[in-house]
């Protein structure tokens, strides 16, 4: 993401109805740095998106009757206190939706990329993509809900399929590690998915299976 990294200052005015306005989080985690994305809407349909820094969240106790977050809970150093914040800033019986991958193993392709990288680049290249996957199963996402004292927890799998124009795309994604390692590396794993994704190409591209595990509970 090219935005800038700074303080949130979301006006005031877009949560001047306490528990009535959603609010939206994402978390992108870097090296010694944690940002979020903060969106809050009000029912008006008036949307503010602001780039803040670490998770704490810059709103009182109450203010909001549901809160949204569909990117990055799994890559938190320390997902307990992001979601005691969640929990904090949530009206009382308000509503929490979390969304994190699930398993690798039922993705092929970044299954396959991740073995290729350890193989070529080790188990930190590796890391890089095994990180995102490293919430995988619902009873974990079950457990740190409860930790975080939230109730009535749902947790459901969705899968889903998408399409990538070729492999080739796939693995140039603005997302991918592979930007960061030698082109020697890059081509090494390439032709090892060219072998092992035979089954997921045709005329269409790359198929991509993913499975997401959301959870939603309340706060009592």
């Amino acid at each position: 993401m090219n935005a800038d990294v700074g303080d949130v200052t979301l006006d005031r005015r877009m949560v001047d109805v306490p528990g009535e306005a959603p609010l939206e989080l994402s978390f992108e985690v870097r090296p010694r740095e944690i940002r979020t994305w903060i969106t809050v809407a009000r029912p008006t349909g008036e949307v503010e998106t602001r780039l803040g820094r670490g998770i704490e969240l810059p709103f009182d106790d109450g203010s909001f009757s549901r809160v949204v977050c569909r990117h990055g809970l799994q890559l938190l150093p320390d997902r307990g206190r992001a979601l005691e914040e969640m929990h904090r800033v949530l009206a009382r019986d308000g509503e929490i939706e979390v969304a994190v991958r699930g398993s690798i193993e039922r993705s092929p392709p970044f299954a396959e990329l991740a073995d290729s990288l350890e193989r070529h680049a080790g188990a930190r290249g590796a890391a890089a993509v095994r990180w995102l996957f490293c919430l995988p199963e619902p009873d974990d996402l079950r457990g740190v809900l409860a930790a975080a004292a939230f109730e009535e927890i749902r947790v459901e799998v969705v899968s889903r399929s998408d399409r990538s124009p070729s492999l080739d795309a796939f693995l140039s994604d603005p997302g991918s590690e592979l930007g960061v390692i030698p082109e020697i590396v890059r081509r090494r794993v390439f032709a090892d998915l060219e072998r092992a994704l035979v089954p997921c190409m045709d005329q269409a591209g790359l198929l991509i299976t993913t499975e997401t595990i959301v959870g939603r509970a309340k706060r009592a």
